[in-house]
């Protein structure tokens, strides 16, 4: 069995992909997490890299797809 494309973020990336998913902003996600909007635009860039994809949007069809084979 492959292991999710999700397996290779760190938690913190993974509540970011799960706030992005939900539509939020960077702004909006650096409030819920206590975090700068500069480190959220850093970790979102890891997880594209992460995740071999182009945009936010790819990173949440791949994640949503990950999610619902669960």
């Amino acid at each position: 069995m492959d292991e999710s494309p999700l397996a290779e973020l760190t938690e913190r990336e993974r509540q970011i992909v799960e706030c992005v998913a939900a539509g939020d902003s960077n702004k909006e996600i650096g409030v819920q997490l206590g975090l700068s909007k500069k480190i959220v635009k850093h970790h979102r860039t890891n997880i594209l890299q992460k995740l071999l994809v182009r945009n936010r949007f790819e990173a949440v069809l791949l994640a949503q797809s990950a999610w619902s084979e669960r």
